[in-house]
């Protein structure tokens, strides 16, 4: 069995200075949490795994080429596969734990 806290990882992230870290690894999936600042910038961009996002802390926006959608604490969104994306307008400290799958990086884009 693995557990993990995520307010833990994003305190730590937060002294770090670090926006996201990866806790999980298995061939079928990994697990990482991630944490933004207001003025941070998250860049478009794809992955060539599925990707769960679940929300932690804070609310901001998720764009997609096709859409935008108001995130907040509770809500989990699922992005196919090479799905262009960003997270922006971050009101507070926004944390996200995201699920990729297969492990991230472990597909060609």
């Amino acid at each position: 069995m693995n557990q993990i806290n995520v307010a833990d990882a994003a305190d730590q992230l937060a002294e770090d200075g670090e926006m996201e870290t990866e806790l999980m690894r298995e061939v079928s999936f990994s697990l990482q949490v991630m944490r933004f600042e207001p003025g941070d910038e998250d860049q478009m961009h794809a992955h060539a795994e599925e990707e769960i996002y679940i929300i932690n802390t804070g609310e901001a926006t998720l764009v997609t080429e096709d859409e935008s959608v108001e995130v907040a604490p509770g809500d989990v969104v699922h992005l196919g596969s090479g799905t262009d994306h960003q997270f922006t307008d971050f009101n507070d400290e926004f944390a996200v734990t995201v699920v990729y799958a297969p492990a991230e990086g472990s597909q060609a884009v």
